[in-house]
């Protein structure tokens, strides 16, 4: 009787521990401030994933450190599901091949979820500046070589590394200058402080209808649907093409059926209309993927913006 009772024990316990999963809230970790481009992406992303998934999705912003700070945190964490990381190229593909010293190795550390979207770059500059395309804009730069600044939110940052894969098709030099956060970067070129800067077109679009910046390209190998009047730098004649991503990862060893169950639910999400008029709202293209397309998208990028970053003498 004492061994039939304590199997029994045993038995609701093992019961209680392999509940459906998720019976609590999930945290998603976002690598920057509250308010800007991937905390908007956040949040959107999250109410969508709540809805589909019954359980709330907490948004905890840990910046830092070019997303180093956030992306350690969950590498760290446990790999239960209730940890996750909605990355993108700096904490994903750029930091290992720019910071000798790195806690965490994305393709080792990290299991995709899947993707939320993709987004196209713009470069900006002063609406002063008396450049109305790519092509005289490459002209200023080269009739002053080292003389004209862009500005980012950090080194390492897609920002820059962008505007570096600019810089070597173009064939001009032009003087990084490195801001903490996007906010105090793009106000130094309404201020004239700094000629130009790579930002998200999303963050672009609204700085320009307010006369603060012009927008001369954008990044994608075809024009933007949202934005169909601003040309691609390809067509410019810039083989230039470097879209941004946020995807959600957790940590390594989370289990299969949970990635599976999360996967699904993140799929479902990216599917309503709620959800995709909400990304679409601030230039992200919602874009669906299962668990092993977006691994092989993390394996992908981190070897063409770790490339980008070596071609302009940033890697460790």
């Amino acid at each position: 009787m004492k061994y039939l009772l304590v199997a029994l024990s045993l038995s609701i316990a093992a019961s209680a521990n392999s509940a459906p999963f998720p019976d609590r809230p999930i945290r998603l970790i976002v690598p920057f401030t509250a308010g800007g481009n991937v905390d908007n992406s956040a949040r959107t992303i999250g109410q969508g994933l709540s809805e589909q998934i019954g359980q709330a999705v907490i948004i905890e912003n840990r910046p830092g450190a070019n997303t180093v700070i956030g992306a350690e945190y969950v590498a760290r964490s446990n790999a239960d599901g209730y940890t996750l990381l909605l990355g993108g190229p700096e904490s994903i593909a750029i930091n290992p091949h720019v910071y000798k010293k790195l806690n965490y190795d994305p393709l080792k550390d990290f299991t995709a979820v899947g993707l939320v979207g993709t987004f196209p770059f713009a470069l900006v500059v002063n609406p002063k500046l008396p450049a109305k395309n790519l092509k005289e804009f490459v002209a200023l730069a080269k009739s002053s070589p080292g003389k004209m600044n862009y500005s980012s939110w950090g080194i390492g940052s897609t920002s820059q590394i962008t505007f570096e894969k600019f810089n070597q098709v173009a064939g001009i030099q032009m003087v990084h200058v490195p801001f903490q956060g996007a906010a105090p970067a793009i106000t130094a070129i309404a201020a004239d402080e700094v000629q130009a800067m790579m930002v998200p077109l999303s963050v672009a679009i609204p700085q320009a209808a307010g006369g603060k910046v012009k927008i001369l390209g954008i990044t994608t190998s075809q024009r933007f649907a949202s934005a169909p009047e601003i040309p691609t730098f390809q067509e410019q004649g810039y083989a230039v093409v470097m879209n941004g991503w946020h995807l959600i990862v957790a940590p390594k060893k989370t289990n299969a059926v949970v990635l599976q169950t999360l996967n699904q639910s993140l799929n479902k999400a990216l599917e309503t209309q709620a959800t995709r008029d909400g990304l679409t709202r601030i230039g992200i293209d919602p874009t669906p993927s299962s668990i092993s397309q977006a691994n092989k998208l993390m394996q992908s990028e981190s070897e063409r913006w770790g490339k980008t970053a070596k071609d302009a003498g940033y890697c460790n």
